[in-house]
C-alpha cells in the first residue's frame, strides 16, 4: 500500500491520514511481477491511473452561517432580575436559511461527513452551526504531493488483501459537474407577533384606550419604538414583568396609595392574542398611572388655594414606562417612584404602625386650663390620647405621671413644657381628631401627600420652612445644621406653599407697603391720627398715576427689622428680622401678613452667608457691622432651594409622631381630594377652597 502525504498543497493537515488505498495496489503488483511494467514509480503521480477523487484533500468546512430560526429560547416567562433587551428594529417574522439534500454524488461518506445543524442553543451552551457539503467533487482539490514508493504495513495502517483484478488501461473519469442546488428560504413567525399587531391596532386609536391626553402620548412612544412588542404579557397571559408590576400595585397601600386605582382584570387562560393586548396597555397604563401618583401626588395642589403652589416633578409617560420595563428589577423601579426623603420613608413607616388601630385619635373636649394636681373630667380622655394610665379610685386626677406624659408631649410639639393643659395643647392633641374619633391613618397619608409636591432632589444645602411647626431649618449635605422659630401668616394672611432660590439679601430693608394693607391698615390709621405714621418712619409717597404709596424707611421700626433673605417668587413673600421680637416666646406663631420673620436672624443669616458667599468667613458682627440707614444688596455666589411646605405630622428623631394643628385647614382639604372623608373624590378641576392670592 502507498501511504498518502499527511498534508495537502495548501498546508492543511489532511483529513484522509492513514487512509488504505485499496483499489489499485494488487494489479499494479501483479503487473510488475509479470513483468509487464518495469519502470520505477519513483517520482511518478499516481494521479495517471485513478480518478481524481481518490485522494481529493477534505478541507474544514466553511464558517458556520447563523440559523436564524428560534434559537431555543421559548416564549416563557422572562426572570424578573433580567433587564429586557431593548427593541430596534423587530420584524414579526424571521427568515431561516435551511440548506438542500445532498445529491448523491456529492454525499458519499468517503468524501464528506456533514455535523449536525443544530437549531438553538441546548444546555451545553453550543452554538448553532451549519456544516454545507460542497457541491461537486471538484470542490476538492487533487492532491499535489508526488506519491511515495510502497511501504510495509505500520500498525496504524494495515495492510489489506484484494482480490486479483485486471490492470485499468485508462483512468476512470471523474462524475460529471451538478449543478448547485440554491438554499430554501423558511419563514418563521414571531410567536408573539399578532400580540404586537393587536396592541398596533389599539393604539391607532389611542383615545379608545384612555381618555388622559399625556397616557395615550406615552403608549404611542413606548410602542412605538418598540415596533408594539409586548413588555408585560406572554402567550401565558402575564410574565414576569407583568406579574412584578401587579405585585407593586396591589401593595400601594404600603405608601398611602390606594391599590383600586390601578385594578387590572387578568386574561383568562388562553386568551387570544387581542386579549392579551388590551392585557399589555392595562397593564401599561396602571403602571404610568402609579409612577405619576407616587411621584407628583394624585391631584393638582392648587385645587386647594391659590397659595399652594409647589414645584412638582411629573413624570413622563413613555420614560416611566421604559424605566419599568428595562430595569433588573421591576417591582423596586416602580416602587422608586415614591419620594426619597427621609421625612416620606419616616411617615410610611408611621402607616405601617397605626394601620388598623382603633380608636383613632380621640378629641379632648375644649375648657379651662387643668393645671397639676388639678381634677377633670377630661382627664380620661386625656390618658387616653397619651396612652397612660390613672391611680386606682381617682381617673380624674391629673397625677405627676400624667403631667410628665404632657410635658413630653408639649415638647415634642414645640409647645413650651409648662404641664398646663392650656388651648394649644389641646389643639395639638386634637390634630387629626373628628367629634367622633378620628384615625390617624388618614393625617398621615394626607401628609405623604404632600411630600409628593417638592422636588425629588432638595438641593445639596437648602432652607425648609415648616408653617404647621413654626420652625425654619437648614441643611447641609443630608444634615440639619440650624434651626430657629418663625412667624408665620395669620389664617386670614396664610403663608403660600412654594419652591423657590435664595439669591441675595438685603441689608437696612426699606419697607414698600403692599397697597392691600396701605388701603386697609395705614389709610384708617392716617385718618384717626395723622402724626401715627410719621412716628413710625412711614412716608407716603405721590406716585405718577395721581395715587398715593407708602413707604417705611430703614430703622429699627421698620417692620422688615434690619435684613431679608430674598428668594424672588410671585407671591412677593420672604424671610426677615423683625422688631416684634415678644412674639416669638409664643407657642402659636401666626402673627403675619404671609412673609416669615425669624428669630435671631444674625445666627440665621451668618448660616446663610457662609452658605451662599463661602470662604468669606462671615460672621455675626461683621454683618451687624453693615446696619444703618441705607440699604445694601448682598448677592449669593452660590444659590440654593428655599422650601415653604405643610406638614402637620413631624416624626421626630426618637421616632415619636408629634401632631400639629391644621393652622390652614390644609391637611383637612388634602384629605377631601383624596377622598379620604367621603366615598367620592371632588372632580377633577373642580378647587375646594378657591383662596384668592394676598399681595405682602
Amino acid at each position: 500500500m502507498f501511504g498518502a502525504s499527511r498534508y495537502g498543497a495548501n498546508g492543511y493537515q489532511r483529513r484522509d491520514e492513514g487512509r488504505k488505498v485499496t483499489g489499485l495496489a494488487g494489479p499494479l503488483a501483479r503487473l510488475m511481477a509479470a513483468g509487464l511494467i518495469g519502470v520505477s514509480l519513483a517520482g511518478v503521480s499516481l494521479a495517471a491511473f485513478m480518478p481524481s477523487s481518490a485522494f481529493a484533500e477534505q478541507p474544514d468546512p466553511p464558517a458556520a452561517a447563523p440559523v436564524t430560526v428560534n434559537a431555543g429560547m421559548g416564549t416563557g416567562d422572562v426572570p424578573l432580575t433580567t433587564p429586557l433587551p431593548p427593541v430596534s428594529a423587530p420584524a414579526p417574522r424571521t427568515a431561516a436559511t435551511v440548506p438542500q439534500p445532498l445529491s448523491p454524488a456529492s454525499a458519499s461518506p468517503a468524501r464528506i461527513s456533514p455535523a449536525p445543524v443544530r437549531g438553538g442553543v441546548d444546555s451545553a451552551g453550543d452554538t448553532p452551526q451549519t456544516h454545507p457539503a460542497p457541491s461537486h467533487p471538484s470542490a476538492y482539490p487533487a492532491p499535489a504531493q508526488p506519491v511515495q514508493a510502497q511501504q510495509a504495513p505500520t500498525p496504524s495502517t494495515p495492510a489489506q488483501s484484494a482480490p486479483a483484478q485486471p490492470a485499468p488501461t485508462v483512468a476512470t473519469p471523474a462524475p460529471a459537474a451538478q449543478p448547485a442546488t440554491p438554499p430554501v428560504t423558511v419563514a418563521v413567525e414571531d410567536p408573539l407577533a399578532p400580540v404586537a399587531e393587536a396592541i398596533a391596532a389599539l393604539l391607532a386609536t389611542p383615545e379608545s384606550v384612555t381618555a388622559s391626553k399625556k397616557d395615550q402620548e406615552g403608549l404611542v412612544a413606548f410602542y412605538g419604538a418598540r415596533q408594539n412588542m409586548p413588555v408585560f404579557v406572554g402567550l401565558k397571559g402575564l410574565d414576569a414583568r407583568g406579574k412584578a408590576v401587579i405585585a407593586r400595585l396591589e401593595a400601594a397601600g404600603e405608601d398611602g396609595l390606594d391599590p383600586t386605582d390601578y385594578a387590572v382584570p387578568l386574561p383568562r387562560p388562553g386568551a387570544a392574542a387581542a386579549d392579551l393586548a388590551r392585557t399589555e396597555l392595562k397593564v401599561a397604563i396602571a403602571a404610568s398611572t402609579y409612577a405619576r401618583h407616587a411621584q407628583a401626588g394624585r391631584f393638582d395642589p392648587g385645587r386647594i388655594s391659590a397659595l399652594v403652589t409647589p414645584v412638582r416633578e411629573i413624570p413622563d409617560p413613555a420614560a416611566a414606562l421604559a424605566k419599568v420595563a428595562y430595569a433588573p428589577d421591576t417591582n423596586a423601579a416602580l416602587a422608586g417612584f415614591n419620594p426619597p426623603h427621609a421625612g416620606y420613608r419616616a411617615l410610611k413607616a408611621q402607616l405601617a404602625r397605626v394601620t388598623g388601630q382603633t380608636p383613632g385619635i380621640v378629641a379632648v373636649p375644649a375648657g379651662p386650663q387643668i393645671r397639676p394636681g388639678a381634677s377633670d373630667p377630661r382627664i380620661p380622655t386625656l390618658r387616653t390620647r397619651l396612652g397612660t394610665t390613672g391611680r386606682a379610685g381617682d381617673d380624674t386626677a391629673y397625677d405627676p405621671a400624667l403631667v410628665d406624659a404632657v410635658k413630653a408631649f408639649q415638647e415634642a410639639s414645640n409647645i413650651k413644657p409648662t404641664g398646663i393643659v392650656g388651648p394649644s395643647t389641646i389643639t395639638a392633641l386634637n390634630a387629626g381628631a373628628t367629634p367622633g374619633g378620628g384615625s390617624l391613618k388618614l393625617d398621615v397619608i394626607a401628609n405623604m401627600e404632600r411630600w409628593r409636591w417638592l422636588p425629588r432632589d432638595l438641593g445639596e444645602a437648602y432652607v425648609m420652612v415648616n408653617i404647621p411647626e413654626f420652625l425654619v431649618r437648614i441643611y447641609q449635605s443630608g444634615h440639619e445644621i440650624h434651626e430657629t422659630r418663625v412667624v408665620v401668616g395669620k389664617p386670614q394672611t396664610p403663608t403660600p406653599l412654594l419652591t423657590r432660590e435664595m439669591q441675595y439679601i438685603v441689608v437696612n430693608p426699606a419697607w414698600n407697603i403692599p397697597p392691600s394693607i396701605a388701603r386697609n391698615e395705614m389709610m384708617p390709621l392716617l385718618r384717626s391720627d395723622p402724626s401715627a405714621l410719621s412716628r413710625r418712619g412711614i412716608e407716603v409717597v405721590r406716585n405718577g398715576s395721581g395715587g398715593y404709596s407708602f413707604r417705611q424707611v430703614p430703622s429699627e421700626r421698620n417692620a422688615l427689622g434690619r435684613i431679608k433673605f430674598m428668594f424672588p417668587n410671585d407671591h412677593s413673600v420672604y424671610l426677615h428680622d423683625t422688631p416684634s421680637k415678644a412674639l416669638f416666646q409664643n407657642d402659636r406663631r401666626a402673627y403675619s401678613h404671609g412673609c416669615v420673620r425669624v428669630y435671631e436672624p444674625l445666627k440665621f443669616g451668618e448660616v446663610i452667608f457662609n452658605l451662599g458667599l463661602p470662604n468669606d468667613n462671615w460672621t455675626q458682627a461683621r454683618i451687624g457691622k453693615m446696619f444703618g440707614s441705607s440699604e445694601r444688596y448682598v448677592n449669593l455666589k452660590q444659590r440654593f432651594p428655599v422650601h415653604i411646605v405643610y406638614f402637620n405630622l413631624v416624626v421626630d428623631d426618637a421616632g415619636r409622631l408629634a401632631v400639629r394643628e391644621d393652622l390652614y385647614g390644609i391637611n383637612a382639604e388634602t384629605k377631601t381630594l383624596l377622598g379620604l372623608t367621603s366615598k367620592q373624590r371632588i372632580a377633577d378641576g373642580a378647587s375646594a377652597r378657591g383662596t384668592a392670592p394676598k399681595t405682602r
